[in-house]
């Protein structure tokens, strides 16, 4: 067994999905990827046809469905004309067939309780997308690449070569078919990966594994400043008015985090500066797809306003049966005895008069109470959820789970429910 079939073993020791979906273009990549984890996971593909190539992009569906046919793998194929589509409406092709694609991924990861995607993308992809960013002038977030694991999202293949991945499918007998367009250059990734790189590689033999170590000191610093400004974000909610002398240190990395997490678009970066210098009362006005209305130029600090529809987010519920209890238990995620939950399971705001009878102590305790005891603040008290069956909460999201119909080893039937925020 090659290091790249046991990453694939590792991953499958590491993770239980119900169901593990693959994109797969009919590239080495992907048939590499969807060859390797039929072997682990319950798997099925995912293709998007964009009738960009005409016979060649058929050609690669029949491929795959063949292929996924010989194999007895599910595949679901989304058909794009996406030539049409801009010959009416002038816009990035790549960036709009991205778009295209993990629209059509998410919807069924959605659809799909406990699942899973696999992208075959490469430590090659990895130096292109640095280069396209560096070209682009991005900073920190940009330049800090993809992630192994981006939710649901996962790249197994992120640190193995393109020249790796084809020496494994040639030792495995795979076939693949070959993207005629990626030779030409008239896409900036292509002129990279044809023309840039490998005259760079040529004067600088170690140029790859040096980009691929800086990608990863910016990924560390990317993530501390995403922690960084989350936890400011709270404070922000509590606290409303924020004194200037806060944004003292900080650079336009953590300004852009700051309105990514907030919706906003990096566009307002210079008008958010621009304020900093205004008069008492200046006002800065963000759209509605935002989670803050405006920001207010007071003497010497900015009062946020936040949008009280886009505040409150209702969480997301997967609900799937296991058979196993596991070790280690989280409040986010219960355990549930099947037969002692009535009717269907639903996500709703709390309520005063709420009551729960939490693991851990006796009797039962108003949910307000526990509100109040974890000392959470009035101001963000609408945006608590609570699990509930037809009868009785299950969960208050976040602090306690209800014991009246926990799982335990001698449970028949496990249902396990997963609790996060989109």
């Amino acid at each position: 067994m090659n290091k790249i079939e046991e990453s694939i073993q590792d991953l499958a020791n590491e993770i239980s999905p119900s169901t593990v979906f693959v994109a797969v273009s009919g590239g080495v990549d992907s048939m590499l990827l969807i060859d390797l984890a039929a072997k682990y996971f319950n798997v099925i593909a995912l293709h998007v046809n964009y009738k960009l190539r005409g016979s060649e992009s058929e050609g690669d569906q029949v491929f795959l469905e063949e292929f996924c046919a010989k194999s007895t793998i599910p595949i679901f194929t989304k058909e794009v004309d996406l030539h049409a589509e801009l010959v009416k409406k002038s816009t990035n092709l790549q960036n709009r067939a991205r778009e295209i694609r993990y629209d059509f991924f998410r919807e069924k990861l959605s659809e799909t309780p406990n699942s899973v995607l696999l992208v075959a993308h490469h430590s090659d992809d990895q130096i292109e997308t640095f280069f396209i960013q560096f070209y682009r002038n991005s900073g920190i977030a940009g330049l800090s690449g993809m992630k192994y694991c981006d939710g649901n999202i996962l790249r197994p293949f992120l640190h193995f070569s393109k020249k790796e991945l084809i020496e494994c499918a040639v030792e495995r007998n795979l076939q693949w078919r070959e993207d005629q367009s990626n030779a030409k250059n008239v896409y900036v990734r292509n002129r990279f990966r044809n023309d840039i790189i490998p005259v760079l590689q040529e004067e600088i033999p170690a140029i790859k594994s040096s980009i691929l170590k800086i990608i990863d000191v910016f990924n560390e610093n990317q993530r501390d400043i995403e922690k960084e400004v989350s936890t400011f974000i709270n404070e922000l909610r509590i606290r409303k008015n924020i004194p200037l002398s806060a944004f003292d240190f900080w650079g336009d990395e953590r300004i852009i985090e700051l309105f990514r997490q907030l919706q906003i678009s990096s566009g307002y970066l210079k008008e958010f500066k621009k304020i900093f210098l205004s008069k008492k009362g200046a006002r800065l006005d963000f759209p509605k797809s935002s989670k803050i209305k405006n920001i207010i130029r007071e003497k010497d600090s900015l009062f946020f306003v936040f949008d009280p529809l886009n505040l409150v987010i209702k969480p997301l519920m997967k609900s799937y049966f296991v058979s196993d209890l596991p070790v280690v238990f989280s409040k986010k995620t219960l355990f549930l005895d099947n037969s002692k939950i009535d009717g269907e399971l639903i996500l709703r705001k709390w309520s005063r008069g709420d009551r729960i009878y939490p693991i851990g102590i006796e009797g039962s305790k108003l949910i307000s109470d526990v509100l109040t005891d974890s000392k959470v603040p009035h101001s963000d008290r609408n945006n608590q959820w609570v699990l509930c069956d037809d009868s009785k909460i299950l969960s208050c999201i976040g602090f306690c789970i209800d014991r009246r119909a926990i799982a335990s080893r001698e449970t028949k039937k496990i249902r396990c429910v997963q609790i996060y925020q989109s």
